[in-house]
């Protein structure tokens, strides 16, 4: 299985989890189970990859000092278009989308910090040295 297919697959994993949680966590967020949830974590997944691309190609050559808020920003725009084209997630309150948005941000770096065959580089990878 190629390394992008299993960091992906982890991810919507990591993503399922965070929106549970975030079910669980928080009174203004709700997931509508079983096939609410299923599309919704698909459909952020898919979002969160396309707007995690775009906000990094945007921030790297307009701003390269905000790079590390790329992720946020990705998480914050896939949860934000995932509520608005799904019936399967509502979120209400100023308040529970910006915890939410930082919750699921969190629990997604923690794919970027567990050591696995998932990673796509590694931090001795010559190609990454200039």
């Amino acid at each position: 299985m190629p390394k992008f297919l299993l960091a992906w697959l982890l991810g919507l994993g990591a993503n399922a989890v965070a929106l549970i949680l975030c079910d669980i966590i928080f009174p203004g967020f709700s997931l509508s189970y079983p096939m609410g949830f299923i599309w919704a974590v698909v459909i952020f997944a898919v979002l969160s990859l396309i707007f995690t691309w775009i906000s990094l190609k945007f921030l790297l050559r307009h701003a390269g000092s905000l790079i590390a808020l790329s992720g946020l920003l990705a998480t914050f725009l896939a949860l934000f278009t995932t509520a608005v084209i799904t019936k399967g997630l509502n979120i209400d309150g100023v308040s529970t989308w910006l915890l939410s948005t930082l919750l699921i941000w969190i629990v997604s770096m923690f794919i970027w910090v567990i050591p696995g065959p998932w990673r796509t580089f590694r931090k001795n990878d010559p190609a990454l040295r200039r």
